[in-house]
């Protein structure tokens, strides 16, 4: 089993940084703080929260709620190897990918969008690690799964649109 890596998440100042370096009050950083934790969820990453609360606000409670739901659903997979599929230059889409051939999903990849506009790509997925060889069922995030036949290079390409300054994923069974 892969260790776990160790973030810090400075929901208050510490060891300075002011109010720049902190998500205090939360509600008002919602935006920052959904992202920051489906990025560390998302890539495996345990972050150690430091403040007195996880969230300050119904909203805020809600989103913590509904990204650890997301974690608990997908942790094996969230916890396997990962294949990066784009180096971030924060010019357009990057991405990581999780692969697992002895889960029930066989691929969980994440792709996010640091412009400020929407953008559409046809993203080619290298499905070798998968174990899967012939066709792939992917689904955008919790919607209906599509048949895919893999390439003879064990890849998949589809369209994958991306909301601006934000993310999405795709599992893979």
């Amino acid at each position: 089993m892969r260790r776990a890596e160790i973030s810090f998440v400075p929901l208050v100042e510490y060891q300075g940084g002011g109010a720049a370096a902190t998500l205090e009050p939360l509600s008002d950083h919602l935006y920052e703080y959904r992202t920051l934790m489906f990025q560390n969820y998302g890539a495996g990453v345990q972050a150690c929260y430091r403040g007195p609360r996880l969230y300050d606000a119904e909203e805020t409670k809600e989103a913590v709620k509904e990204i650890i739901g997301w974690y608990k659903k997908y942790r094996r997979i969230l916890n396997s190897d990962i294949i990066h599929l784009r180096r971030p230059d924060a010019n357009d889409w990057d991405g990581i990918m999780h692969v697992d051939p002895q889960g029930s999903e066989k691929a969980l990849a994440m792709f996010y969008n640091p412009t400020d506009r929407d953008i559409t790509r046809r993203i080619s997925l290298p499905l070798y690690y998968t174990g899967l060889t012939d066709t792939a069922s992917i689904r955008r995030e919790e919607g209906e799964a599509a048949s895919h036949e893999l390439g003879r290079d064990y890849t998949v390409e589809f369209d994958v649109t991306i909301p601006a300054r934000g993310y999405t994923w795709y599992v893979v069974e």
